[in-house]
């Protein structure tokens, strides 16, 4: 029986080990974890360092319990999930969760956690858990996510996310001040026509990196297309810093001789949706254009 057992055990092993996974129980009545097995593929450490760890923690009330083993484990922005978790199980509910989790350092990896309670007689006393390095994939995921909002050739964010900000920041904020400016760059097609498609992407990223300077990064830059920029600007101080900021921008000189134009629309005063904006902006962008100037103009009065 004892024979069998200890095979039992030895597979379970490198199952959890092949899975990259740990197993742990805790006892609930007591506040005290009773086994964390395979602990090194997660935290780096072995399940009896952890255990000794946090063996002091059994003493606290049960809320100061939940913080202690919180804030050893997990991430401080994290916190609330491992609570909200805590909670389900204390309940006598699963629970599944993600956190970035360490074991009593900074070195913090994304993993799934789910926990079960084990009850007796009706009650929760016991809580298993299986935690899953999910870091790798975490993180490709939000590479990926972070791809899709941006434009490749400049490094801004690309009009999709442009305007999901734009409008999220005018239904979250519709008292303004907000300054939405369109950028173009004057004769393009002839730039590329006459110097090359390289000396027109290098035009487009020189105009990025001016853009990125000028007004820096509390802005939402964005290349909307083409030679198309955006930029949005909110917040009474941050807007009253325009004036200075577009005299910046225009004032730089671009390769090539190629020049810029500006529309500027305001809200509220020149739209009151986002549509409205946007095309109070693009009205006064054409008329810019017109003047082949290099320079900026206003919406509507």
């Amino acid at each position: 029986m004892l024979e069998s057992l200890r095979r039992y055990k030895e597979r379970f092993t490198i199952a959890m080990r092949a899975a990259g996974i740990c197993v742990y129980e805790v006892d609930l009545k007591n506040q005290r974890y009773t086994f964390f097995e395979n602990a090194e593929a997660i935290f780096g450490k072995d399940g009896d360092t952890i255990l000794r760890d946090v063996a002091a923690f059994s003493d606290l009330s049960p809320q100061a319990y939940c913080r202690a083993v919180s804030g050893y484990f997990s991430h401080p922005d994290d916190h609330p999930t491992v609570a909200r978790a805590f909670a389900a199980v204390l309940a006598g509910q699963p629970a599944s969760y993600q956190a970035r989790m360490c074991a009593g350092d900074e070195d913090y990896t994304w993993c799934k956690i789910d926990v079960v309670p084990i009850l007796q007689d009706g009650e929760p006393a016991f809580m298993v858990g299986v935690v899953s390095n999910i870091d790798p994939l975490k993180r490709r995921a939000d590479f990926f996510e972070a791809a899709a909002h941006m434009d490749p050739l400049t490094g801004l964010y690309n009009r999709r996310y442009g305007e999901a900000y734009i409008e999220r920041v005018l239904r979250r904020e519709p008292g303004g001040p907000h300054a939405l400016l369109l950028v173009d760059l004057d004769a393009f097609k002839q730039l590329n026509d006459t110097h090359g498609h390289t000396a027109g992407d290098g035009a487009l990223k020189q105009v990025a990196d001016q853009l990125r300077t000028a007004f820096g990064p509390e802005a939402m830059i964005a290349r909307w297309g083409g030679d198309e920029f955006v930029v949005f600007a909110h917040g009474t101080e941050w807007c009253g810093e325009l004036p200075r900021q577009i005299d910046r921008f225009l004032k730089d000189p671009l390769q090539w001789g190629a020049t810029k134009s500006m529309g500027l629309a305001r809200w509220p005063q020149h739209g009151k949706s986002y549509q409205a904006l946007f095309s109070a902006a693009d009205a006064a962008l054409y008329q810019a254009k017109k003047r082949r100037s290099c320079c900026v103009v206003a919406g509507p009065q």
